[in-house]
């Protein structure tokens, strides 16, 4: 409500007659517990949402009433809702703008014209600001939708359901049977010509399946689909349809499926080619399911799928939170925020109905801007990785649609509204000195600065005791856990079959000895006979040595655990096989694998570094660094680093061993002598402290890198 009712503009169109013209309808809303009434252009496929009480007034816009007229009989019927005759110019203005009324007063032909001219000037603003969607009407596909509406009612039936909840699921149960193969060398599948020819063959029909459903569901509710063309999505035509009929349907869960059922379309085809894909032999078929799985899982998880963009999954969204107009309300409430808090305008109002709606509108506002830009990027990126040229286009084109213009619209903005132009010169040096502060805090504010990174306590690898012969235990001398001292036995084991070989073989070099006795006399018999008793001997002495390896002692004092807690009587040991581990808690190294981003600034700028156990997280303690592996290795010391055991490192799913990592990283031995270490294998985080600097040249870097790694520039 305005703050008087009456205004001092009203006689300059108290005689006016306004009229509602006839291709413009009227629907009834509840949006959460309240009516509103919502106008439809027929002819433009705008909506307009108003009040009860502006509902009111426009339903005594017959022609023959003027506004004095009007204005009475709502003083009389609306009584403390009267809107002010400032709120009723602005509703009269709001139709008349929208080009759904018409008056007794001829328009000017010039007004029109201009009003035209700036129609256009936005639309085409509009489209060069969303470089995702640019769009090109074609044809009414409405006489194409009437005569197969009988498909929408089958596909919108419980028989639909049945049959698209039972492919999806299946689909589903595939991909995870078979998401190593699906995702193996994906850049190199996708981005490959071959495939890019049949991505192009099956995108726009994909696509045209998409929009047909968005048809067919504004159909089978008893809407119009008027408009039907070419939109450019990352400059490759695909179809789409005008699907803003549905904005009329007052129940709001048959708008939810208009918005929703393009993605439930992607969603089956990319199910049923993944059932496709698992049941044909490899060739082109096999490659054309796995581009339609591709495009049908890729656009619906970051495009139509996504309510942070103004795609299908937006508008269902802003349909389930009974929120119309949802990102310019978040737009809107961050302006409000921005006025009414930062520049204490006290006459703006808010938007919101409460205040936990006000704080979602404003979260929704700043994580779809942030999205946007993160998706504007890493399709550059990708694009840019093998398209040079057109990604670096579509890079500079999103700075400008992203970042560029809107920082010439707030800097504008002072000079045009009218509570922020009283005080527009404050602002610009309120402004002014804001962006002073952070460019001061980016630039020139140094900051704490480290590197973290895990590492973990491990057992080198002369500290293993393994079985230098294979046996079954026959005795355990020692317990788990426990101190030891050099040449205690450890465990003695059994090997009947070496004990077998043992005295066969002496068997046997006793004969030889007596054969070779025997032949002195022959001197070419007596030297084979001599090279058989070498041989035999020498395997006799490698049996034995064997048969002293079955008791198994200790190479050094310490601790000894046993690799295994089943290492009891009867237990087989595999030659090599780790019986367990003989350590000295104090003297145990530890390691950590550093990224090849931050090795130069660990290698050449840390100034201390600080440990924390995993099991005493509340005690820092100091190191340093001992020893730093010159070359890079995908070899990790310990499975604890890797992802698969709670660490941060990824693991190569092509894999030629169990610890090879997926990215290179540099060895880093630290000082561990000051930690209470009681285990091995525990995990332990690493800070290294450097040099304080401001956070803008942390920000350089990784864009530096981000640069080098894709494109080497």
């Amino acid at each position: 409500m305005s703050q008087t009712l009456f205004s001092p503009a009203w006689y300059k169109v108290s005689d006016l007659k306004v009229r509602v013209r006839k291709h413009a309808d009227i629907h009834r809303h509840v949006y959460r517990d309240k009516v509103w009434y919502v106008l439809q252009d027929h002819v433009t496929g705008q909506f307009q949402r108003f009040t009860p009480q502006a509902y009111r007034l426009i339903g005594l816009m017959n022609g023959d009433r003027t506004l004095q007229e009007i204005w009475d009989i709502a003083c009389h019927d609306l009584k403390e809702d009267l809107p002010s005759q400032d709120e009723v110019i602005n509703l009269v203005g709001q139709l008349n703008k929208a080009n759904v009324v018409q008056t007794n007063v001829l328009p000017s032909i010039k007004h029109l014209h201009k009003r035209h001219e700036t129609e256009q000037r936005k639309k085409v603003l509009q489209q060069l600001k969303s470089p995702l969607s640019v769009r090109i009407p074609l044809l009414d596909p409405e006489v194409f939708l009437t005569a197969t509406q009988w498909a929408a009612r089958l596909i919108f039936s419980r028989f639909g359901a049945l049959c698209w909840f039972a492919v999806v699921a299946l689909g589903v149960l595939f991909v995870t049977l078979h998401w190593g193969e699906l995702t193996n060398n994906l850049s190199d599948q996708v981005l490959g010509l071959e495939n890019l020819f049949l991505m192009a063959l099956v995108y726009p029909v994909i696509k045209l399946a998409h929009e047909l459903g968005h048809g067919w569901a504004v159909k089978r509710w008893g809407g119009e689909v008027h408009e039907m063309g070419i939109m450019l999505l990352i400059f490759i035509p695909v179809p789409y349809v005008d699907a803003s009929a549905a904005s009329s349907f007052s129940n709001k869960y048959q708008r939810m499926i208009v918005g929703a059922v393009g993605v439930l379309a992607e969603l089956f085809m990319a199910a049923l080619a993944m059932i496709i894909w698992v049941l044909v032999e490899p060739g082109i078929v096999r490659a054309l399911a796995y581009n339609v799985m591709l495009i049908g899982g890729i656009s619906t998880l970051l495009f139509n799928g996504n309510p942070l963009l103004r795609f299908d999954a937006y508008y269902v969204l802003a349909d389930f939170l009974e929120t119309p107009n949802l990102a310019s309300r978040g737009n809107a409430q961050v302006g409000y925020w921005v006025k009414r808090y930062l520049f204490r305008i006290s006459q703006v109002r808010t938007n919101a109905h409460s205040r936990s709606e006000s704080f979602w509108l404003v979260f929704y506002a700043v994580a779809s801007y942030i999205y946007r830009l993160f998706v504007m990027v890493a399709i550059s990126l990708f694009v840019a990785s093998k398209y040079f040229f057109i990604g670096i286009i579509l890079a500079i084109w999103s700075v400008m649609t992203s970042l560029v213009m809107p920082i010439l619209k707030v800097v504008a903005k002072p000079r045009q509204d009218p509570f922020m132009r009283r005080i527009s010169v404050p602002i610009y040096i309120g402004s002014a000195l804001l962006v002073a502060g952070v460019i001061f805090l980016l630039f020139y504010m140094p900051v704490p600065y480290k590197t973290y990174a895990q590492g973990v306590i491990y057992v080198p690898q002369e500290s293993y005791v393994r079985a230098q012969t294979g046996g079954f235990v026959k005795a355990v001398q020692v317990s788990d856990d426990g101190e030891i001292e050099m040449g205690d036995v450890i465990i003695e084991m059994d090997s009947p079959g070496l004990e077998s070989r043992e005295r066969v073989i002496k068997s046997q070099l006793d004969e030889a000895r007596l054969r070779y006795e025997a032949s002195v006399n022959n001197r070419t018999e007596s030297n084979i006979l001599l090279q058989e008793y070498k041989y035999l001997e020498q395997e006799y002495r490698d049996i034995n040595g064997r048969l002293q390896h079955l008791t198994v002692k200790s190479p050094d004092k310490g601790t000894f655990i046993f690799a295994h807690r089943d290492a009891k009587q009867g237990r087989f040991y595999n030659r090599g096989e780790i019986i367990g581990f003989l350590v000295d808690f104090d003297t145990l190294p530890l390691a950590t694998m550093i990224s090849e981003d931050d090795i130069d600034r660990v290698r050449s700028e840390t100034k201390s570094v600080t440990l924390k156990l995993v099991s005493k997280s509340d005690q820092e303690f100091p190191s340093q660094i001992l020893r730093l592996v010159p070359s890079s290795t995908r070899n990790l010391p310990s499975g604890v680093l890797a992802t698969e055991g709670g660490g941060l490192i990824a693991l190569d799913p092509n894999r030629s061993h169990d610890l090879e990592s997926y990215s290179s990283y540099f060895r880093v031995e630290l000082d561990s002598s000051l930690l209470p270490l009681d285990r091995f294998d525990e995990r332990v985080h690493v800070l290294f402290e450097h040099q304080p600097e401001p956070i803008a040249y942390r920000w350089y870097r990784g864009v530096r890198r981000l640069l080098l790694r894709q494109f080497d520039v």
